[in-house]
């Protein structure tokens, strides 16, 4: 770790009498150009306890707990290249504020002073407080409150020690925390105890190195308290628990035992003291919500909770004073995300009903019910078409994974659906709105609601929709309503992270609140990944009264939309059901995508998060396989615990017979080397940094092609055509057995011209340069025996497959396929069924046939989503048969009569009247 991230200077650890308070404090707020705000702080009547950088820079220092060397600094702004949109307008200069999170202990009102090079505050506490920030300095200083904090995890405990992905529940005056923690290739489950004045021991809930995949905490009401996590064994995601009993933990106890994944847990406890469970499984393929409940010493059976027969997602539960028990989660039941609920009561299970339903992304819901026994719920939302047709060439594209998101609340009583006058998103300051995720709302002893959210802070403020945002940090804040206004949020101190790191958010007996939540301690000059660790503790409480709440009928937006593929279920279930039968093996189609990004790459901060990723690949490209490739440097998993969490996420979404995802990542080196997108069918492999000499030498891939032969896995070029290409210096086909030739999120590399692909004097006709040497005819030209596919890289969706033939489907045989060449590229759920027949002998697109002096007879199948415009079959670079104008169906023999003597090879390529577009891997004919 860099010696400027110990920027936390702690008091020596004592009990103290006094109250303990954390204010931010913004420097540099109207300043146009970077200033010095070197300082210093002195409190008169108390102490300060702790103090720390706001946002951490490099040349960041802290000295002690009294003085600082901070100063706003330049804004990086994005640099616009030829093929992105210009601006309408000049991008104004901008900078970046420096700030620190003081605490301060005092037992009554103290007096805080501030000295500056800008100027001189002073402010007292009692003057300062939760939500109502004070300005100094004709406004260039904010002090506000901000959440008590304490570092829970092992603070400082070295390298390849990380913790994350926490949760908190109240416990008399304090609470319980708990998290996994990471180290050497495995992680187990901490939990902790605040008491109200301290935390206690470390204690391990895990017997030892486990696969856990996120815990959650509940009291029961006899005085326990209860740790449910998934864990990874013999293969499978199961649900386990221990409870304490107040004095000690428990044995474990197992609450699922389904052959496939049970996941995304969360626990209530109801009126009468019993512990509700719910979570998301997978059952055949499908995701379902399932419950059970604890009482008396014992678990009732599983019950299944949703109806939908597509996937279920990420339940929310509540209880309320009656002992009703309220269950909602979003579902992709009718082809879009929707929130929705049911009730249990004395007389069951109500039905299914909407809480949020249009045609818009409505998902991650939480609920919370109010001491009137109303149900406060809130979620994510995105725009309509969500995950659908994106990419460079779309004149009307539908809605990236991570181009809009925004907060809803509701609260529902007598049976609808309302909502508070003062909109939630709406109130919050500018600087805060848009791009705010995973809300959990909570109830105070006041009866105030309270909404914990995670907002997206990017380096760069001004990327255009079709650029990758680089740099970026989600931090988290909390707001309350009083039932006519909600108050100016409060941040959480050293929240940085992922969007998708966690938070845990409870009442406490006391009346208040408190929080956990992860930070990997980013630092905001390059926000990648630096140290993963985990703080705790509790929100401000708000002064004034808490009203009834101000609400009005909520009605929803009535939206149209046009589907771009009305037709897509009878297609998918066609390239499904379709077989091909050859050489006494029976093959299917696998539809796959080799090259996609989330937060986790450096570049990928407007490419949702990771979970987000496998909803799109289950649901909204309803793909049998993915192959995600985050890039390794940047904070990427060149870092073992960024490697260990991306390949422990493969196996969380692994549902054998429906999604059988691969384990990879993209190696990047500039043209002419090449960026490979790298793939293994096996966990626990490590990544392969580039070396600085790979681009000092005539051959690209220095050790790649030997450490692929040592792991078995695959590498496959992508745009090579672009700056992130290769000149096909090099390739080794047993472990290089494919290429990109068509990329969503840019164009074509078949050859320069070609339908899709970019034009040499325009360079404006692809994303990422022009470098011609890199088409793949090239590569053929060469006799590189190299096959098909297309992938989607940043932002594009819903129009890049790669359609992989093979006889299994698992990682192993789906890896074989791709390494047989047994592959073709797609723009959509396409059918290309290219066959050689040699005599008594037929061979797959993709093989290498030796031919005894016969004229080839190539016999291809098409079955189109559309009519199908031209099919071509090429033969080297010649044109050799073309037909047009069919319609959907088409299955035609060619037989060449002149073949060329030596090696040739063949490929087909089809174009639909609406664009879309198929490649096949060639056929390699070798003539005695």
């Amino acid at each position: 770790m860099r010696p400027f991230l110990l920027l936390l200077c702690l008091a020596a650890v004592q009990l103290y009498a006094a109250e303990e308070r954390t204010f931010r404090i913004r420097f540099g707020l109207t300043d146009q150009k970077p200033s010095s705000w070197d300082g210093s702080v002195r409190v008169s009547g108390g102490q300060a306890t702790a103090l720390r950088s706001w946002r951490p820079r490099g040349e960041d220092r802290i000295e002690g707990l009294s003085s600082w060397q901070l100063a706003t600094t330049k804004g990086v702004k994005f640099k616009y290249r030829n093929w992105e949109p210009e601006p309408s307008s000049p991008v104004p200069d901008y900078v970046y504020h420096p700030g620190i999170f003081l605490t301060v202990a005092a037992e009554g009102d103290a007096r805080v002073d501030i000295n500056t090079a800008q100027g001189a505050f002073s402010f007292r506490l009692a003057d300062a407080a939760p939500g109502r920030p004070l300005r100094f300095l004709n406004g260039a200083v904010i002090v506000e409150r901000a959440a008590g904090y304490a570092s829970v995890s092992e603070q400082g405990a070295g390298k390849g020690r990380e913790s994350g992905f926490a949760d908190l529940v109240g416990d008399g005056e304090g609470y319980w925390t708990a998290w996994v923690g990471y180290r050497d290739w495995s992680n187990r489950v901490f939990a902790r105890r605040f008491d109200g004045r301290a935390f206690g021991e470390t204690v391990e809930l895990t017997g030892g190195p486990s696969d856990v995949y996120k815990v959650k905490l509940a009291a029961d009401g006899q005085g326990g308290f209860w740790a449910v996590w998934s864990d990874q064994r013999e293969g499978n995601f199961d649900l386990y628990a221990r409870r304490f009993d107040g004095s000690s933990w428990g044995a474990e106890q197992r609450l699922t035992t389904d052959p496939q994944p049970d996941i995304h847990q969360a626990l209530a406890t109801d009126a009468d003291g019993g512990v509700w469970l719910v979570w998301q499984g997978f059952r055949e393929g499908r995701a379902d919500i399932f419950g059970r409940r604890w009482s008396e010493g014992s678990w009732s059976a599983e019950q299944r909770i949703s109806a939908s027969s597509n996937d279920d997602w990420n339940p929310a539960i509540a209880a309320d004073k009656d002992g009703r028990v309220w269950v909602a989660w979003d579902t992709y039941d009718k082809g879009d995300y929707d929130v929705v609920m049911r009730r249990h009561d004395a007389s069951g299970w109500s039905p299914v009903t909407a809480v949020a339903d249009t045609p818009r992304y409505e998902a991650y819901p939480s609920l919370r019910c109010d001491a009137q026994g109303r149900l406060w719920a809130a979620w994510n939302e995105s725009d309509m078409q969500w995950g659908k047709d994106t990419g460079w060439l779309l004149n009307r594209p539908a809605t990236q994974l991570y181009q809009s998101r925004w907060m809803r609340l509701a609260v529902y009583e007598n049976d609808s659906w309302r909502e508070p006058l003062a909109s939630l998103e709406a109130s919050l300051p500018q600087e805060l709105q848009g791009f705010n995720d995973f809300p959990r709302v909570e109830i105070d002893g006041s009866g105030r609601l309270w909404v914990l959210f995670r907002h997206r802070f990017l380096r760069q403020r001004e990327v255009p929709p079709t650029a990758a945002s680089h740099r970026a940090a989600w931090e988290s804040f909390v707001t309350g309503f009083d039932g006519q206004s909600w108050s100016t949020p409060m941040p959480l101190a050293v929240s940085q992270h992922r969007s998708d790191a966690g938070l845990g958010f409870a009442a406490l007996a006391s009346g208040g609140l408190a929080a956990a939540w992860a930070t990997d301690n980013r630092i905001y000059d390059e926000l990648i990944f630096e140290h993963g660790e985990v703080f705790a503790g509790e929100i401000p409480r708000l002064s004034g009264p808490v009203v009834s709440a101000r609400t009005r009928p909520r009605v929803q937006d009535e939206l149209t939309f046009f589907s771009g593929h009305p037709n897509e279920v009878q297609d998918l279930e066609r390239i499904r059901g379709y077989r091909i039968e050859s050489g006494g093996k029976t093959y299917r189609i696998y539809r796959g995508d080799t090259h996609r990004h989330t937060e986790y790459s450096g570049d990928g901060n407007n490419d949702g998060s990771l979970n987000d990723t496998y909803r799109y690949a289950l649901n909204a490209a309803e793909l049998d396989y993915l192959g995600l490739s985050d890039h390794h440097n940047s904070g990427g998993p060149n870092i073992e615990y960024i490697n260990w969490l991306l390949q422990q996420r493969v196996d969380v979404f692994h549902a054998p017979g429906r999604f059988v995802p691969l384990f990879g990542y993209e190696r990047g080196e500039s043209y002419p080397n090449g960026h490979r997108n790298v793939f293994f069918a096996k966990r626990g492999n490590p990544t392969l940094p580039t070396q600085p000499r790979e681009q000092e030498t005539s051959s690209a891939q220095v050790g790649l092609y030997d450490y692929l032969k040592k792991y078995d896995g695959i590498s496959i070029p992508h745009t090579p055509a672009t700056g992130m290409g290769t000149d096909w210096r090099d390739n080794d086909p047993e472990v290089e057995p494919l290429v990109e030739i068509y990329q969503g999120d840019r164009v074509s590399a078949e050859y320069e011209g070609a339908p899709k692909a970019a034009i040499a004097g325009d360079e404006t006709s692809q994303a990422g340069g022009f470098k011609p040497k890199g088409y793949v005819w090239n590569a053929w030209e060469k006799g590189y025996k190299i096959g098909v596919q297309a992938s989607s890289d940043h932002l594009s969706t819903h129009i890049s497959y790669s359609c992989t033939i093979a006889e299994e489907f698992s990682r192993d045989g789906l890896i074989a396929a791709m390494k047989q060449r047994h592959n073709y590229a797609a723009t959509d759920n396409i059918i290309l069924d290219y066959r050689l027949r040699d005599g008594s002998k037929e061979y797959l697109q993709g093989d290498i046939v030796t031919a005894a002096g016969r004229k080839p007879q190539l016999a291809v199948k098409v079955i189109g989503t559309a009519p199908i415009r031209q099919i071509d079959i090429i033969r080297g670079k010649e044109f050799v048969y073309t037909v047009q104008n069919q319609g959907p169906e088409v299955d035609l023999t060619f037989v060449d009569n002149d073949p060329p003597s030596g090696e040739s090879y063949y490929y087909v390529r089809v174009q639909q009247a609406n664009d879309e577009m198929a490649w096949s891997s060639p056929i390699w004919v070798v003539r005695k």
